[in-house]
């Protein structure tokens, strides 16, 4: 279908965030998890990262709901981290 201006410019806008989102997560990871998983798994994580990231610039449907599920889990994983620091469990 037919839309405006506005609504593509929301969208593109939209999902210009989810990129970022998901490039800083990844990089956040990888400095996270570097200790404990060692040099190799890391490279092959960043590598998957890549292909994620390539198709999703590409715009394919399931690169995309990747990166959208790999944004929202981080964020919910985020809450979960200041909730347990906060009350000291």
């Amino acid at each position: 279908m037919y839309e405006f201006k506005d609504e593509s410019v929301r969208k593109e806008k939209k999902f210009k965030t989810y990129i970022f989102l998901f490039v800083i997560s990844v990089l956040i990871n990888t400095f996270i998890d570097f200790d404990d998983l060692g040099i190799k798994r890391e490279v092959y994580s960043l590598l998957f990262f890549c292909v994620i990231l390539y198709f999703g610039l590409r715009r394919k449907l399931w690169a995309e709901v990747i990166i959208k599920l790999f944004v929202w889990i981080n964020i919910i994983l985020l809450f979960l981290i200041i909730i347990v620091k906060v009350l000291g469990l």
